[in-house]
């Protein structure tokens, strides 16, 4: 998947976070990199509209947080600040100027790309109306027709999930994925939309993956997928 928007990265003369630039590269992520602030400037001017996020290293965040906002005219939810996390006083600088997001870094691709997308998402993922997936790490069970088998489900939103499941389901057919969210047991009718036996991966998977799309969920069902996911993305914030 490609995301449309551009994510700009503002690394300093180290060169902190450039690695992160290959990164989001490889998980379909449209990037601008740049260690100089007048290019950066440049840069978002040429990208306009499309300009969702910008990352900055964090031991210089607080520092350009007011030159981002002065300069490149973006707001304080698109901006990023990614490597080692910083202590509590300047966590709570940056949370009490609006950042709203930030990558602990080294981290891996689903939670990279949560975090990326989110803060380029012209919605706060936070209030559960967006279709990005936030990344998990449940285990349950995928039944089509008689066959059960044991699955790994790897992101989930609202609306469908990310499931390991060796051989995935053909496309266009119709399971039940069985799960848990704590004390609650969900089984969810689900149609398989994607699987990576069809469907070129930037980034292969560990293992095979399809993409499926919930048919009908309860408003019971729904509101338990909008805790659990409202504590899943918390992880993620400031």
């Amino acid at each position: 998947m490609e995301y449309r928007r551009l994510a700009l990265i503002l690394d300093d003369e180290a060169g902190q976070i450039g690695e992160l630039a290959i990164q989001l590269v490889r998980l379909g992520v449209n990037v601008l990199y740049t260690n100089d602030f007048d290019e950066a400037v440049l840069l978002a001017r040429q990208a306009a509209d499309e300009l969702g996020a910008i990352i900055v290293p964090s031991h210089q965040a607080i520092a350009w947080l007011p030159i981002i906002l002065k300069r490149l005219r973006l707001s304080p939810e698109a901006v990023v600040p990614a490597g080692e996390r910083p202590d509590d006083d300047a966590l709570g600088s940056l949370r009490s100027q609006g950042v709203r997001f930030a990558l602990w870094l080294p981290d891996d691709d689903r939670a990279v790309r949560f975090v990326v997308t989110s803060a380029m998402s012209e919605t706060d993922a936070a209030e559960i109306r967006f279709d990005l997936r936030a990344p998990t790490d449940l285990e349950g069970r995928a039944q089509r027709g008689p066959l059960d088998r044991p699955c790994g489900i790897r992101d989930l939103s609202p609306g469908g999930a990310l499931v390991a499941l060796d051989p995935p389901a053909p496309v266009g057919s119709h399971i039940t994925l069985h799960f848990r969210l704590g004390d609650t047991s969900l089984s969810l009718p689900a149609t398989v939309v994607w699987s990576s036996d069809l469907t070129g991966l930037l980034v292969p998977p560990p293992s095979p993956v399809m993409g499926v799309r919930f048919d009908d969920v309860g408003l019971e069902d729904r509101s338990a997928l909008s805790r659990f996911l409202a504590g899943e993305i918390q992880r993620f914030r400031l």
